[in-house]
Order: C-alpha cells, then sequence, then structure tokens
C-alpha cells in the first residue's frame, strides 16, 4: 500500500509542477497590455465625506491595481481633506508619522499609499513631504500617490531626492 501512496503522491506532484510550468509559460507569452488591462480597480472611489476605512480599502486596491509587482504589504496614509485645525494636525502627524517612523523602517522593495478624498490636498501634502524627508531615506521604496495624475512629473520631482520611485495613479 506504501509504493501505491508513493506512486499517486508522485504523480500528482509531477501533475502540480506540469500546470504551474504550463501558467508561467503562458504569463510569459501574455502581452504587458493584456495583463495591464486585466487588473481593474475593485473597490470603487468612495464619496469624499466617507469614512477612513472606506478611504483606506479604496487605496489598498488601488496598490493591488497599479503596484502589483510589489510583493511586500503596503503602508497606507490617508491624507485628509479639508481647512480645519483638526485635518492639519492629522496631516502634520501623517508627515511625522512617514519622516520619522515609517521611513526608518520601509526597506527597498517596500511600497507606500498616499491619497485620499481631495486630490490637491494629497499632491500638496506629497510635495511638503518631499521637503520633509531627508535624501535618500526612501531609497528602493516605491511611493504610490493617488490623486488626479495632472502633476506626475512634478511629484516625481519633489520626491526625487528622496530616492524612492514614484508612481501617479489617478482616482
Amino acid at each position: 500500500m506504501n509504493k501505491w501512496t508513493a506512486c499517486a503522491f508522485a504523480l500528482a506532484t509531477a501533475l502540480a509542477l506540469g500546470a504551474c510550468s504550463k501558467s508561467n509559460d503562458q504569463a510569459a507569452t501574455t502581452p504587458a497590455s493584456e495583463s495591464a488591462t486585466a487588473k481593474k480597480a475593485s473597490v470603487p472611489r468612495p464619496a469624499a465625506n466617507a469614512d477612513e476605512n472606506s478611504w483606506g480599502l479604496y487605496l489598498a486596491d488601488q496598490g493591488k491595481v497599479h503596484a502589483d509587482d510589489i510583493g511586500m504589504k503596503p503602508y497606507i496614509y490617508v491624507i485628509p481633506a479639508g481647512e480645519g485645525a483638526m485635518a492639519e494636525d492629522r496631516r502634520k502627524n501623517e508627515t511625522d508619522s512617514i519622516v520619522h517612523g515609517a521611513s526608518s523602517i520601509l526597506i527597498p522593495g517596500a511600497l507606500l499609499i498616499l491619497g485620499g478624498p481631495d486630490a490637491a490636498t494629497t499632491n500638496a501634502f506629497t510635495t511638503a513631504l518631499g521637503k520633509e524627508v531627508k535624501p535618500d531615506t526612501l531609497k528602493g521604496v516605491t511611493v504610490l500617490v493617488v490623486s488626479d495624475g495632472v502633476r506626475k512629473d512634478e511629484l516625481s520631482k519633489t520626491l526625487a531626492a528622496t530616492g524612492a520611485r514614484v508612481r501617479v495613479a489617478a482616482m
């Protein structure tokens, strides 16, 4: 009976390995445009007044769509909109968290996602962050900014000194 079990196990393993190599061969021959269009957001953009949890789920989904080549779990920062003292304090706390906390634990290959209900606020936050983070602190880290996508070049230049790879995705 042990011989039959060993044979069955060997056959199952061979079939599994064959299936894996077949799917890898298919993935290698799939054009990049097909795989890029196959990835679509599954979480719709929340309303501007939605709670932070909804925005966090949306940003995580954007990370799956626009940074699926990164294998590490993302660090997600929901940038609050508004001009009140509470919103400004929150943005300052987020900046401090990235500058003094996250930047010291982010390693090359990590993903940092920034976004929120207001694209202009997210862009301003990212621009200010680029001035706060020390040079080469984010070297090898991918920063995905989910905003309007209009200021992509400016945001890339702002974060260039940090060493981060910048991706900008339109909401």
